[in-house]
């Protein structure tokens, strides 16, 4: 039981069970955790909460170790903000 053992759970749960699922696991990671924002992002757009997806995606691609996962990330916040604009 690592804290990358716990982030994958909540990924995996999230997936099983729904977003809010592996919302709930995802509380139990330490957010110093790496990759622990993308994650959250990740299950808050499937959840449908699009606003607060996007500003962790941003979050993700400052924190990102490298520069191929920051323009993925950008490219996914860019991606909910645009679609958000679109909805308006």
């Amino acid at each position: 039981d690592t804290p990358i053992v716990r982030l994958n759970r909540a990924v995996a749960v999230g997936e099983a069970d729904g977003a809010r699922a592996g919302l709930v696991a995802l509380a139990e990671v330490d957010e110093a955790v790496p990759r622990r924002e993308a994650v959250a992002a990740h299950l808050h757009e499937k959840n449908g909460e699009l606003g607060l997806a996007a500003r962790l995606y941003a979050d993700a691609a400052r924190n990102a170790p490298n520069l191929a996962e920051r323009d993925h990330q950008m490219r996914q916040a860019a991606r909910l903000n645009q679609s958000r604009r679109v909805q308006k």
